[in-house]
């Protein structure tokens, strides 16, 4: 989780009218957010990446990194880009529309170029906001995948950044054991609906939500 958004939801439910136990736990969880660890497997034309559960501290609830649960599944050849959400199914992403720039910098010791994005999300509440999503990929490793739904660039994404969090590479492994490669892959028969759809069952819900 980016600190600067810690700190301003911090600050922002400080002013809510809500009782301060309430207000104090939640302040805590925040303050205590311990970041979550992914993978990222992928074959020439597909890739899975998922939460490695593993690393989870047990001793503690962790709020985590506000960067998403889900696993998602994409195929180059079908182009197919699905998450697999917890209360809708399987849902499909449209791809991002990137503007690639000549700025770089190095993660690690691999050179990443800068792309940006605006992704258009629907909130809770029943509106659409925008988010301006910052990613560096390594064209050295020429494959069009990266983290969630955030791929389609000329090389590996290493680093995503949004407003709410930033998931960066901390390790590359090009050869794993064929074993250890998890591609966990969408059946034929599994009904895959669009975020457009899902869009309006949160609408729906929260509807009815308001109504009682």
């Amino acid at each position: 989780m980016n600190i600067e958004h810690k700190k301003e939801f911090i600050e922002d439910i400080k002013k809510k009218d809500i009782d301060m136990n309430t207000k104090q736990s939640v302040i805590q969880m925040y303050k205590n957010a311990e970041p979550d660890y992914y993978e990222l497997h992928f074959t020439d034309n597909e890739d899975y990446y998922f939460k490695d559960e593993s690393l989870e501290r047990e001793e503690a609830y962790n709020i985590g990194s506000k960067a998403g649960l889900y696993p998602y599944y994409t195929n180059l050849v079908t182009q197919q880009l699905i998450e697999e959400n917890r209360s809708f199914g399987y849902v499909t992403h449209e791809p991002l529309d990137w503007r690639i720039t000549n700025e770089s910098k190095m993660i690690g010791d691999v050179k990443c170029f800068k792309a940006t994005t605006t992704e258009t999300l629907y909130s809770r509440q029943g509106h659409f906001y925008d988010r301006d999503i910052v990613a560096w990929f390594a064209p050295d490793y020429p494959v069009n995948f990266g983290p969630k739904y955030y791929n389609g660039l000329p090389g590996l994404v290493l680093e995503v950044k949004r407003k709410e969090f930033t998931i960066t590479a901390t390790k590359i492994n090009l050869n794993p054991e064929e074993k250890k490669l998890k591609i966990k892959r969408v059946d034929k028969d599994e009904k895959v609906i669009s975020q457009k759809e899902v869009n309006k069952r949160i609408a729906e819900m929260m509807k009815d939500y308001g109504k009682r």
